[in-house]
């Protein structure tokens, strides 16, 4: 099945380059006849699958979503039960990023060489695929970055259930509040290697908010779960093949700096 989809994606990718990103012309009727499908009226539903591949292929590039937006449901609208969920506001920022993006000609080709890096993979087993590569990353990966009101949706200070969308598997909403304290705590400096961080045009330092047990993993978004990392540091905490060790080592830097001594009361406690 995973080779059928894979021919499949190719052959719309080239299509929808042919026919343009934001045509309004192509449906997942249209995209099967196209395709040279006899009995394309059936056929909505496979290619909607190659459509989900393509776009798992983009993501990994840090591409916008294209067939999201370039091939539509049968009445010409975006497939209302694409990115549904519990947030209009997170499926609005994926869809607003994808119809602003002018796709180029290297676009097309770079999701092309991303589905070579999926090959054996259904349009399932991508997005499974590309969620365990970014992991909490991945929703601001979808928007282009995390500069999304979307993030500051929380008013309590912190949560131990955080709100969540859906859109494949889950994306966890962060506590802009969280962040903004945990930066002001770092005072600038990469609280795991200690150095500073760059200096940003506005002023100040630029740093990362990290949480160090994933919200995906039952992490909290409080302030003793989340740490400011220099931009290395963050990558190396999701990427690095020593990420367990390094996980270990933040979780004691946290601790120490919420004053919780070794046996896990926090300092001054009754």
């Amino acid at each position: 099945m995973s080779k059928i989809q894979h021919a499949g994606a190719r052959k719309l990718l080239q299509i929808i380059e042919g026919v343009g990103a934001h045509s309004g012309k192509l449906t997942y009727r249209v995209a099967a006849k196209m395709m040279g499908i006899r009995d394309y009226k059936k056929y909505s539903r496979p290619v909607a699958h190659m459509c989900n591949l393509l776009d798992a292929a983009a993501c990994l590039t840090g591409v916008p979503l294209l067939a999201l937006v370039a091939v539509r449901a049968n009445n010409g609208e975006i497939n209302p039960k694409s990115w549904s969920g519990h947030s209009v506001a997170a499926r609005k920022s994926i869809i607003d990023r994808s119809l602003g993006h002018k796709f180029s000609h290297s676009d097309f080709k770079a999701i092309g060489r991303a589905l070579g890096d999926l090959k054996g993979l259904g349009d399932r087993r991508a997005w499974a695929h590309v969620r365990d590569k970014y992991g909490d990353l991945l929703y601001g990966h979808l928007i282009g970055g995390c500069s999304d009101p979307l993030y500051g949706a929380l008013d309590d200070f912190g949560a131990d259930d955080p709100a969540r969308v859906h859109y494949s598997g889950w994306a966890y909403l962060r506590n802009q509040q969280v962040r903004s304290a945990v930066l002001v705590r770092a005072s600038g400096k990469c609280e795991y290697c200690g150095e500073e961080g760059f200096p940003k045009t506005g002023g100040g330092r630029y740093l990362e908010t990290h949480h160090v047990i994933a919200l995906a993993n039952e992490g909290e978004d409080r302030l003793s779960n989340v740490i400011a990392l220099c931009p290395n540091d963050h990558r190396r905490a999701h990427f690095s093949k020593e990420w367990k060790s390094i996980e270990q080592q933040m979780q004691d830097k946290l601790a120490a700096l919420n004053g919780v001594p070794e046996h896990g009361t926090p300092s001054g406690a009754e």
